[in-house]
């Protein structure tokens, strides 16, 4: 009987909503108590805002209690932090994806002159969608003898 397996449970999978919650609570936090960034933007803060943001909700999802949401998932997180002034902003990224069981989630938090939009992009694990978990040491062919 073969105990591996080739997709995420139905309990494991990524569901968006589950984890939004999450990425609303902690952009909203960070982006609120940076009162002097609000009032006038730098290049340098926004940097280190958006590695804040994208740190914050990759540690908060490897906790302890968050971790039940998504678990045996590879993820990775990416912030944008801009100023507002009458533009236009497409944010796009591409990447190999299963459509079954790749997804992402989105937020954005804007104000009349910032915005910041953090983007939460999961796979499962690779063991997961591997044919075997042996080692490829063992999997070679043993020569014969002579």
């Amino acid at each position: 009987m073969n105990t591996y397996r080739l997709e995420p449970k139905e309990s494991e999978r990524f569901y968006p909503s589950r984890i939004r919650e999450i990425i609303k609570r902690e952009t909203d936090q960070i982006m609120q108590k940076e009162k002097d960034f609000a009032e006038k933007y730098s290049d340098e803060e926004a940097k280190r805002i958006a590695t804040e943001i994208s740190d914050q909700v990759r540690n908060v999802l490897k906790s302890t209690n968050e971790t039940a949401l998504i678990p045996r998932h590879k993820v990775i997180v990416q912030s944008v932090v801009g100023e507002k002034a009458g533009q236009g902003l497409k944010i796009t990224s591409k990447s190999l994806w299963h459509s079954e069981y790749d997804n992402s989630a989105t937020y954005t938090y804007e104000t009349d002159n910032r915005f910041c939009t953090c983007l939460l992009y999961t796979s499962p694990s690779p063991r997961d969608r591997t044919r075997s978990r042996m080692p490829s040491s063992a999997c070679k062919k043993k020569k014969k003898k002579k």
